[in-house]
């Protein structure tokens, strides 16, 4: 029995030393212990407990000593880790502190408050040291002065702002191409002109609309019962030629508009143009009413597309011929004007430069001889 009463008096001391082994907080500070003059050093308050919202942290503000500075700037900072192992949090409160002169400094006991019961319990941290450092700096060299100012040129500061702002800048410039293309397009749309010209290829025209033709006779689509895509064909190679070789967006046009403008582009030749629209509009019948012409009308169709495309070619070829004959040069012929001779007494009259000397020499003997048989009739006896 004494035995027994002994060990519950036991137990019942025990528990005061059991709940305050499990309710004490764990308190600890760290900090750094070496650095330069002006250096932000770091300063951390730690508790682990389960409940370390209850521990009263020591608030810091200002001086942590008369050598030892907190910076403002980061002067609290709170943040709280949970172990779900042991179930306790820790909570960490962080300052930055430096100082501005070097020596070794002595880093000041924080004390903290915690409940225990009804009753405040208090813990202080031991101090410690902290020791800052200059900078070494050679007293010796001479003192250079501050390099002075210097402008930035506009390719500098250009190149900065497009560095900064390139992505805006391509966004107005794509919004202004935009913009300029929907004008565009309007305007082509309002005056009902073709948005893009085909770019005339290096082979004529007429050329290709020919070959194109050759090509679909020989497919026979015709014969193959395929009517609406030979009346397709066809009528496709010729507005591709009235659009690449006469500039007339027929590809573009209803019937009755390139109707109106085949009578522009042949006046003269009304019949033309009229046997052109007999060949389109029998086409459309086929595509869209369904109309089965003979195979009379498919040839007559054909024949009357091929005569157009040659009629073009035979036109383009003798222009063509008109433009390489060389042009006849007209040569204005130069008469040689005479010039008049003055005969002066005593003096021969001069001969033109185009006579030779032998001539000279010649004419000059006649003349010699002349005027000796005149001199010897003078001196010969007259017969009484």
């Amino acid at each position: 029995m004494k035995r027994i009463f002994i060990c519950l008096l036991g137990g019942l001391l025990a528990l005061p030393v059991i709940g305050w082994a499990q309710t004490s907080p764990r308190i600890w500070v760290e900090y750094d212990t070496a650095g330069m003059i002006g250096d932000a050093m770091n300063l951390r308050l730690r508790c682990e407990s389960p409940n370390p919202e209850m521990v009263n942290f020591p608030l810091l503000q200002g001086q942590l000593s008369a050598d030892l500075s907190l910076i403002p700037s980061d002067s609290l900072r709170i943040d709280t880790v949970f172990d779900a192992h042991s179930r306790l949090k820790t909570m960490t409160v962080s300052y930055l502190f430096s100082s501005y002169q070097e020596g070794a400094y002595t880093m000041p006991s924080f004390c903290f408050e915690y409940p225990d019961g009804d009753s405040l319990r208090s813990y202080c941290t031991d101090t410690g040291l902290v020791r800052f450092y200059a900078p070494e700096v050679d007293t010796t060299a001479s003192i250079k002065d501050i390099a002075p100012a210097f402008n930035v040129g506009k390719k500098e500061l250009l190149k900065e702002y497009w560095g900064k702002y390139d992505i805006y800048l391509w966004i107005v410039l794509a919004a202004a191409l935009l913009c300029v293309a929907i004008v565009y397009i309007c305007k082509k749309w309002k005056r009902k002109e073709t948005l893009f010209v085909p770019k005339k290829p290096s082979v004529p025209p007429v050329i290709r609309a020919l070959a194109s033709l050759k090509q679909l006779k020989e497919k026979q689509l015709w014969q193959k019962n395929l009517i609406k895509e030979y009346y397709t064909e066809l009528t496709d190679i010729l507005r591709l030629y009235l659009s690449e070789a006469m500039e007339i967006p027929a590809v573009e046009m209803t019937n009755e508009e390139l109707r109106s403008a085949l009578k522009k582009r042949f006046p003269a030749k009304s019949w033309e143009a009229q046997n052109l629209m007999e060949v389109l509009d029998t086409a459309t019948l086929v595509k869209f009413a369904k109309v089965l012409p003979g195979a009379a009308e498919h040839e007559n169709c054909y024949a009357v597309v091929q005569e157009f495309l040659e009629t073009q070619k035979k036109a383009q070829d003798a222009a063509k011929a008109a433009e390489s004959l060389p042009k006849a040069n007209t040569e204005s012929a130069s008469t040689d004007d005479s010039i008049p001779q003055t005969s002066v007494p005593g003096i021969q009259p001069s001969r033109p430069v185009s006579e030779t000397p032998q001539k000279q020499f010649d004419d000059s003997r006649s003349q010699a001889g002349n005027k000796a048989e005149s001199n010897e009739e003078k001196e010969a006896p007259t017969e009484n």
